[in-house]
């Protein structure tokens, strides 16, 4: 039994393939070791903020207390719209973060979760980045020198291009393998002139595999630990930061940051 709050999973590829492990409290679990396995999460009516610690009633941007979530650069606006990145001039909750995490070397990619759609990362965020969305194969195409500018490209392509990721598709099947490469090449054509300086002649397409036994036909329950309480299945599978049970319930581990529970592998 492992008891403590949960913390989204560190994945790490290793000859294509991405090894799991679970933070529980203090506990590192490979996941990877469990498929096939009955495991058993019970919500323990808890929920301790990922950054300060202390107990919030509502979780704030997968894992954070009310105060965390309007104060900490990592919970600002320009996370989930680099393109409103203003620490270039000198604007930032904390500059000293963004010195880090905001100007520093930014890649614009296209990644296959389901579909091919752009996005935004930190070098340092690679692949990291496409194993929480799920992707099976992704592509460099744009290096800029800090987030804002990666931000304008992505905004300039979303015209052509989808920034989201449809977590049922890729859930329930493996990816459509689309020309990954096709696709990078229209994207240069697509890009306003001025942009173009920033375009990648990187052809390197990244491969990621999953540890999945079974992908479910259909997503019976995307589950909420908070309604459900208690769930208990056969781990058939993990895919970005997804539990995949046997039956087709599927659990988002990052949804649930800092819930505290107890795991219970049988």
């Amino acid at each position: 039994m492992y008891t403590g709050n949960l913390y989204k999973m560190k994945t790490e590829l290793k000859d294509g393939l991405v090894d799991y492990i679970l933070p529980i409290g203090e506990e590192q679990i490979h996941m990877n070791e469990l498929l096939g396995k009955q495991i058993c999460i019970s919500y323990l009516h808890e929920i301790n903020c990922i950054n300060c610690g202390r107990k919030t009633k509502t979780s704030y941007f997968q894992g954070y207390c009310y105060k965390c979530y309007n104060t900490l650069p990592q919970t600002d606006r320009n996370i989930t719209n680099p393109e409103l990145d203003m620490a270039h001039l000198g604007i930032s909750r904390d500059m000293e973060w963004a010195k880090l995490n905001s100007l520093t070397t930014h890649y614009v990619y296209l990644a296959d979760s389901g579909e091919i759609k752009v996005g935004v990362t930190r070098k340092s965020q690679i692949p990291t980045r496409w194993i929480d969305q799920g992707a099976d194969q992704a592509i460099i195409i744009a290096e800029t020198p800090n987030r804002h500018l990666a931000g304008v490209i992505e905004v300039y392509l979303k015209k052509y291009f989808s920034d989201k990721t449809k977590w049922k598709e890729m859930l329930c099947k493996k990816n459509s393998k689309g020309d990954i490469l096709k696709k990078k090449e229209e994207a240069f054509e697509f890009l306003h002139p001025e942009l173009k300086q920033y375009f990648s002649e990187d052809t390197e397409v990244i491969k990621i595999n999953y540890p999945v036994e079974k992908y479910p036909e259909l997503i019976l329950q995307n589950i909420n630990l908070e309604k459900a309480k208690q769930h208990k299945g056969i781990l058939a599978g993990i895919k970005g930061q997804y539990l995949i049970f046997e039956n087709g319930d599927v659990l988002n581990i990052r949804k649930h940051g800092g819930y505290k529970v107890d795991l219970e592998i049988k």
